[in-house]
């Protein structure tokens, strides 16, 4: 959705935002910023199923709880909501992770409060970086910080919190001497990130007494467990490799035996929507497969939203099969962006947006694509009516260097009706893997529109 050392395109920052976030770093006389990204789990489910009324009623429920919590006393600010993520800065890393306990807390407080209503489940991701050159904040180092709280967040489970080392190292010894309640750390090792270079290690903070660490979704990057672990493994490996031989000679007509290594992986599902049940813990080392499967080539996928999949190809020989998954993530293009009519603004913007994914066909074969995506907005007075002002978005669509889709569509708001009024998906090109669409909203003197990539079971959601 962006380019490496851009801020994630859900979340574009204007010049007005960055001078807030250095306003903010000024007041605390700090050069290092630590960057809150959140999102609510299934929200666009909750919006397909139950409605625009119901889902905006429980975004606010969801702001009334997490800003005030993460602005009290100035410890944070909230810089960005774009639909039913936030954005927030800290100066301080362990400020910055006793909130987001503290949020994650107070949610599970008004789900319990509120059975009926849909339970609100927040992601939450966490990294701490220097943001300052020559005491201004400079917008491409920011992003790329913004850029990596987003991905960390995007690993995240519902009402769960990731950091980086960054975060984790400043923010431990600080809460273990001061906070009142009791924060528990899980080193969950080094995770390859999309559009990061190097692996990037993950740690979650909890609050004992409420939940438990549980390992994310992600891809382990190579090197990710320690040197004593792997060792042990490969003895594993080895030692159970020879017996699988054996007894795959002896059984290689009946029904293949999968034992798993490593695998932490959870609500893992087979092409075919299987569920891909395991036995045994998460930590344990060596795991059997509960799914009965034939011989032959599958692949497994984990959601993590809409947009963000990770899958994982698994071979299965007759007999016994020692495997080790390794699942990739993969993440769809898309482009937000919001704009505003002002009387003697610009009124105007285009963005192009270029990215790489993998599709898979039936017969599970994965294929390299290259998407652009180009968006033109802009916002000008209503000539039939001058309360109202009049939006027009263009749009094209490449796919692999091809136009899969362009277009323009307009439409109108009264300047005084601060309402949201959200415009359902059009579907601009689907096949079975994956389908573009555009949507938007408008509120007073602004909108805000979507063309993204889904894959395609999130369709009819």
């Amino acid at each position: 959705m962006q380019q490496d050392n851009e801020s994630p395109g859900q979340m574009p920052l204007t010049a007005g935002e960055m001078q807030v976030i250095d306003q903010f770093r000024r007041q605390k006389s700090t050069a290092v910023l630590t960057i809150l990204f959140t999102d609510i789990k299934g929200f666009t489910r909750i919006t397909e199923e139950q409605g625009e009324a119901y889902s905006n009623k429980l975004r606010k429920q969801h702001d009334d709880i997490v800003v005030p919590a993460i602005e009290r006393d100035g410890g944070g600010r909230v810089i960005k909501h774009i639909g039913d993520s936030v954005m927030a800065v800290f100066s301080e890393p362990s400020t910055a992770v006793a909130r987001a306990l503290e949020v994650q807390e107070k949610l599970a407080q008004f789900n319990r409060e509120h059975p009926e209503l849909e339970n609100i489940e927040v992601r939450m991701g966490l990294h701490s970086g220097q943001v300052t050159t020559e005491d201004d904040v400079n917008a491409d180092v920011f992003g790329r910080h913004v850029n990596r709280a987003a991905r960390v967040e995007a690993l995240a489970d519902g009402g769960q919190v990731l950091v980086t080392y960054a975060v984790f190292d400043s923010a431990r010894g600080w809460l273990n001497d001061k906070s009142e309640k009791p924060v528990g750390w899980q080193k969950h090792g080094s995770y390859a990130l999309k559009g990061i270079p190097d692996p990037v290690e993950i740690f979650e903070p909890y609050n004992p007494q409420l939940t438990r660490a549980k390992a994310p979704a992600g891809a382990l990057a190579a090197g990710g467990h320690s040197k004593n672990r792997v060792a042990a493994g490969a003895l594993v490996l080895v030692a159970l490799a020879a017996v699988g031989t054996y007894f795959a000679l002896q059984f290689a007509n009946s029904t293949p035996e999968v034992t798993l290594i490593d695998y932490n992986a959870q609500d893992a599902k087979l092409w075919d929507g299987t569920r891909f049940d395991v036995g045994g813990e998460p930590k344990q080392h060596i795991r059997p497969l509960l799914t009965p499967l034939k011989a032959g080539h599958h692949l497994l996928s984990v959601d993590s939203s809409q947009i963000v999949r990770f899958f994982a190809p698994l071979d299965i020989k007759p007999g016994k099969n020692l495997i080790q998954v390794k699942f990739e993530r993969d993440e769809l293009p898309g482009i937000s962006r919001r704009i505003e009519y002002a009387k003697d603004g610009e009124n105007a913007l285009k963005e192009n947006a270029e990215q790489e994914y993998k599709s898979y066909d039936a017969q599970m074969t994965a294929k390299d694509n290259k998407a652009n995506i180009q968006l033109s907005l802009k916002a000008e007075p209503d000539p039939a009516d001058d309360k109202r002002v009049k939006f027009t978005c263009d749009w094209t669509v490449l796919l692999n260097g091809s136009a899969i889709s362009t277009g323009t569509i307009t439409d109108t708001n009264l300047l005084a009706d601060y309402e949201v009024r959200r415009v359902p998906q059009k579907i601009l090109w689907s096949d079975d893997f994956h389908f573009y669409y555009l949507s938007y909203y408008m509120s007073g003197n602004s909108a805000e529109f979507t063309l993204e990539a889904n894959f395609a079971d999130y369709k009819n959601r």
